[in-house]
């Protein structure tokens, strides 16, 4: 084990997802934060490329998915038996990894329903061995796990790449979201996205949401599920447990 991840630099905290529909709680996406006590809270923007190209991207993705499944086993003893925790997969975890076999240990390990857990792969990585990437998704699939495509629309990967990938659902990134209301073209690209995903029979999630005429127009578009500030930062397990639960 690392020394970063000996001494607690690492921690996981969780920003809720909650359904434009119901206006209930649904789940909540995992995000790690680095704790450097030479340069303070570093974003994963910054350190997950550093992490990749040193090759502790595999250490580190096991240490989240222990520490996201044991908190995810906490969560479901209050009571929180109806939301689903997103994991984000690096491709390198896929092409380097058995992220499959992981997966499915620690959700045996700590008694979890494959059904309570999504897994996210960025649009971009889609393009790295696209064979392994549609074969980890079909076994996943086949234990019941559901597959979003992160950050869909600023990636790399063509429409037609789509049809290869057995997904669930798509994860409308927040540089469109941000403009919605004020710009043309970011409201009609989340348009076009919303609906080609309901003629695809898949969800949507809208991310960075901020401001209430975000989420009305997202929910007027019909966009399924909404994350951003505007209804909560993510935040450590208690503090989640708490906000959601009372």
């Amino acid at each position: 084990m690392s020394d970063s991840m000996q001494n607690n630099y690492f921690k996981m905290v969780y920003q809720p997802l909650v359904s434009l529909g119901s206006g209930k709680l649904v789940g909540f996406e995992s995000l790690v934060r680095c704790q450097s006590p030479r340069f303070g809270i570093v974003g994963p923007d910054e350190f997950i490329p550093h992490v990749e190209q040193s090759g502790m991207i595999l250490e580190l993705g096991d240490w989240i998915f222990e520490q996201c499944l044991s908190d995810l086993k906490h969560m479901r003893q209050f009571g929180m038996t109806d939301i689903a925790v997103s994991l984000n997969i690096s491709p390198l975890q896929i092409l380097d990894g058995d992220v499959f076999s992981k997966v499915m240990s620690l959700l045996e390990k700590h008694q979890i329903p494959p059904q309570a857990i999504k897994v996210e792969l960025t649009e971009t990585a889609l393009i790295h061995s696209p064979d392994k990437i549609a074969k980890a998704f079909e076994n996943f699939h086949k234990e019941g796990v559901k597959v979003w495509i992160d950050d869909f629309g600023t990636g790399y990967a063509s429409l037609g790449l789509l049809r290869q990938f057995d997904i669930d659902g798509l994860k409308i990134d927040r540089s469109f979201v941000s403009g919605i209301a004020t710009n043309n073209e970011d409201f009609t690209l989340c348009s076009a996205i919303i609906a080609m995903a309901q003629r695809l029979g898949l969800q949507t999630v809208a991310e960075g949401i901020e401001e209430n005429e975000q989420l009305q127009i997202l929910e007027q578009l019909g966009c399924d599920i909404a994350q951003g500030y505007l209804l909560d930062k993510p935040q450590t397990l208690t503090k989640s447990i708490d906000t959601w639960t009372l």
